[in-house]
């Protein structure tokens, strides 16, 4: 029989009195030092029917997966949160779970694996009223395996569960976090599931070192997850159209926890322009050739150097505040040097933006982050000038005029203009070097 477990909901109160029945002639009592920090707790065990708990919906562990369906779906964010005892919502929260079940690396294995093997080692924790704490993933696989096989897995039938007393919710999730997101839990969770966590605690009121010391790590790595956080809501619902779709940073944990730095001390235009060139490199890492990690600098302290060649590159100016094309610019007012003057970067922000740029702002971000990095490299071997000629003239000669579009046929001629004037600039300073060098040569 192929795994396909129907979940059924007991309505609570009678969850409620099969559990209370059973707490009069408990199996056994454990004693945990988890339930409150630091305070033992004696909690009695009792076998109750595979179908009567049910599944926490604020766990931590799906919480990626619960937003994923919410959003391919469409449905209210408060869907799982609300649906704790609905059937439905409970059987796709089962799928979610089923699948984790089956999840291991190299050295941890599988828990369905280990319940095939060892039956069930130790007891799942459950409130007063059924609802699973700590074992929701083995309570999915042990009804799976009963599914699969009643008479493979008849130990199954029932399960073995550890009773806690009354909990607020934010108890529950300090048992949660004391149990799950320690650096010595069995399977970490995900990256992104951390960090929600992380950030349902600061909307409890929790303080950034009262969740350090409970998930035994240290202030500033809870500020870094709740910062990366941050930036990865904002990437999802401004730039990828799909706010709440942590499937599609899973693999970018770095790059976010990266990004926040990068952008320190950036305010406005400046900002969102340096964000979206993270954002550019960071869809397109695959065929970046090497990590994003080393692109950082791109969109942090040199952000503003790869803007004005991304601009130049693509054709669009890069104004600047406090210019003015009326007549009274002409009014001859010291300032000082540029005082008051900053780019303005709405225009190329605006190019970027757009969806059917994306290819060509791509193109070029790439070409002029690549040019940038290979000029510092070659930089320190007094080499930058003629590595920057040779790019530039190798550039040239894979330019193509017969596969131009007529549209920017008049911006391909701006362009050349603008190269063969800088040619000439360049060559007349050239010479005047040369000249220089000779004269120094010969007055030693």
């Amino acid at each position: 029989m192929a795994f396909g477990y129907k979940v059924t909901v007991k309505p609570p109160h009678e969850r409620e009195q099969i559990i209370q029945a059973q707490l009069t002639s408990p199996l056994r009592e454990v004693t945990s030092h988890d339930v409150f920090e630091n305070t033992p707790t004696s909690l009695k065990v009792i076998r109750i029917p595979l179908n009567l708990p049910i599944y926490r919906m604020a766990n931590g562990r799906t919480a990626t997966q619960q937003l994923a369906y919410v959003s391919e779906k469409g449905l209210h964010a408060d869907y799982f949160a609300k649906g704790e005892e609905n059937e439905a919502v409970q059987q796709i929260q089962h799928e979610i779970l089923k699948k984790f079940a089956k999840d291991g690396t190299e050295q941890i294995t599988p828990i369905i694996d280990v319940l095939k093997r060892d039956q069930q080692r130790e007891p799942i924790w459950i409130t007063p009223r059924g609802l699973v704490i700590n074992g929701n993933r083995r309570l999915a696989a042990m009804r799976e395996l009963y599914t699969e096989s009643p008479t493979d897995y008849a130990e199954f039938a029932h399960v073995e569960c550890a009773v806690l007393p009354a909990l607020t919710a934010e108890q529950i999730v300090e048992i949660e976090i004391r149990l799950q997101m320690t650096p010595e839990t069995k399977l970490p969770y995900g990256w992104i599931d951390e960090c929600l966590m992380i950030q349902t605690q600061i909307n409890c009121g929790k303080s950034e070192s009262q969740i350090a010391h409970v998930m035994r790590s240290r202030p500033k790595e809870v500020k870094a997850a709740i910062s990366a956080l941050k930036e990865v809501n904002i990437y999802l619902s401004d730039w990828r159209k799909a706010p709440g779709d942590y499937r599609l940073v899973e693999e970018s944990k770095q790059f976010f926890y990266d990004l926040p730095g990068r952008l320190k001390g950036k305010t406005g235009e400046l900002l969102e322009a340096s964000r979206r060139i993270g954002w550019v490199l960071i869809d397109n890492s695959s065929e970046l050739g090497q990590r994003v990690y080393a692109f950082n600098d791109m969109f942090g302290n040199k952000a503003e150097e790869v803007l004005s060649k991304l601009a130049d590159h693509i054709d669009i100016d890069l104004d600047e505040e406090g210019e003015s094309d009326d007549d009274d610019a002409d009014i001859d007012i010291d300032l000082g040097d540029e005082a008051g003057n900053s780019t303005t970067y709405g225009g190329l922000i605006g190019a970027i933006d757009d969806p059917a740029r994306r290819e060509e702002i791509t193109d070029g971000l790439v070409v002029v982050c690549q040019t940038i990095i290979d000029a510092s490299r070659t930089a320190k071997q007094g080499k930058n000038a003629l590595a920057a000629v040779r790019d530039a003239n190798t550039r040239l000669t894979e330019v193509d005029l017969t596969k131009a579009e007529p549209s920017t046929y008049p911006g391909i001629a701006k362009q050349l203009d603008e190269i063969v004037l800088r040619g000439q600039d360049l060559k007349t300073k050239l010479q005047a070097y040369v000249q220089g060098a000779k004269s120094k040569e010969a007055a030693s």
